[in-house]
């Protein structure tokens, strides 16, 4: 087998892992009523209080999707937001649900995980960890 069809190979394994892993992240954020977009704006705010400015800045999204996913936190009741001493800029803080719900997520998907890996030997888990990680640095060191 040469070099391109091995290539070739491993994209089509990767595609289908993306589409899996997809799939069941998916069904698990419904299931919590949450979407991608929502994880992943906890996961930025973190412990912090910031702007949309500073939002949309760290996201790298534009300004009227960062907007509108913070107003629909707002109302799911998962981020305080804040009128600040000057009234140009409002502040968005995470409140306690955000953080349960975000750890929810995590707990339920590696619950899934310990599912999906139950008739994997340590030494199997653990060589995917390492060819895994040797991939993400590889493609991390080509994306420089």
């Amino acid at each position: 087998m040469d070099s391109t069809e091995k290539s070739l190979q491993l994209l089509e394994k990767v595609s289908e892992f993306n589409q899996l892993y997809k799939h069941l992240t998916d069904h698990l954020l419904y299931d919590l009523g949450l979407s991608h977009s929502t994880i992943n704006l906890i996961d930025l705010i973190g412990e912090d209080e910031l702007t949309l400015k500073e939002i949309t800045t760290k996201s790298r999204l534009d300004k009227s999707t960062v907007s509108r996913q913070m107003n629909a936190m707002v109302k799911k009741e998962l981020v305080t937001k804040t009128i600040g001493t000057d009234k140009r800029y409002v502040y968005f803080k995470l409140n306690e649900q955000a953080g349960k719900v975000f750890n929810e997520y995590h707990i339920q998907l590696e619950e899934k995980f310990q599912k999906i890996l139950s008739g994997w030997t340590e030494e199997e888990a653990h060589m995917l960890t390492v060819l895994l990680g040797r991939f993400n640095r590889s493609m991390t060191n080509r994306l420089s």
